[in-house]
């Protein structure tokens, strides 16, 4: 028969390129001559199936692949990346970036999973614009907050409902300057700022009783229609004016508007503000 191999030396055996379904091998151990099923002697190299790349083609490839011969590449360092054998024979990849710990840092938890880059939050003040690849922080413009309203000659009397009410006080009031702070006929200095901000506020009022001697006047300062208890000076009056001085600083937001109240305190005669001054700083 035309592939008997029988009595034949190997080298003069019939060349396959593949292995036929079946087969046998044989291997000689201690001069004795052994035969091993084809699938029992793959089962035993175990390397089954090929090895084979995955993922974009545009990656890079850990896996050479070059003919015959397959190569793993080595995981080298990069910028701010390092590599290394972990203790459960992994391959480690992690970050190299050191965070310095003066003053307040950008870059936070550096030794957590996910590591977070702090955001830059404007205050008051100060400005930030981002171009391409880099912050900008600049100081604004300063910005004037000197309103000023003006009382002169004034003869409305201020109406005392209840002894110890206080009351916004009466009479028309002069815009002498207008800023951040703006003042109206009312007597009314509003903040129009964007910003939360701390004003100084003070305030010289001339006054009087329209009557009565010997009553217990109290001056305060008012926010958005509500009197500041702890912004309170005292002057006991009769019906000649006297000068009373007050001073304060109180947060203001966007659109908060303040006033001077009075306060009989010992009577519900009614109180006469002749002349005042109203600023903020």
């Amino acid at each position: 028969m035309v592939d008997n191999s029988n009595g034949r030396k190997k080298s003069a055996f019939i060349a396959k390129t593949t292995v036929t379904d079946g087969a046998f091998l044989d291997f000689f151990v201690a001069n004795t001559n052994y035969k091993i099923s084809y699938a029992n002697f793959v089962s035993g190299l175990g390397v089954t199936g090929t090895i084979t790349t995955l993922g974009a083609a545009s990656g890079t490839p850990i896996l050479n692949v070059s003919g015959t011969v397959n190569r793993i590449r080595n995981i080298e360092n990069g910028s701010g990346i390092t590599s290394s054998v972990s203790a459960s024979e992994g391959c480690e990849i992690k970050h190299n970036f050191l965070a310095d710990g003066t003053g307040h840092a950008i870059f936070k938890n550096t030794t957590a999973t996910q590591p977070t880059f702090a955001s830059l939050v404007a205050g008051s003040g100060i400005t930030l614009t981002t171009t391409s690849n880099y912050i900008t922080i600049a100081k604004t413009a300063e910005t004037l907050i000197g309103g000023i309203a003006s009382l002169q000659g004034n003869s409305t009397a201020t109406t005392i409902a209840g002894a110890g009410t206080a009351v916004l006080v009466a009479g028309t009031w002069t815009a002498e300057k207008t800023s951040t702070v703006t003042p109206s006929t009312a007597g009314r200095l509003t903040y129009t700022g964007g910003t939360n901000i701390d004003i100084n506020f003070d305030a010289t009022v001339s006054i009087k009783t329209a009557s009565a001697s010997g009553q217990t006047v109290s001056v305060y300062l008012a926010r958005n229609g509500t009197k500041i208890d702890a912004s309170r000076v005292t002057v006991v009056l009769d019906n000649t004016d006297k000068n009373v001085a007050l001073t304060w600083t109180h947060t203001a937001a966007t659109n908060d508007y303040f006033e001077i109240f009075v306060a009989n305190d010992t009577t519900t005669d009614d109180l006469v503000v002749t002349n005042a001054v109203f600023k903020s700083s």
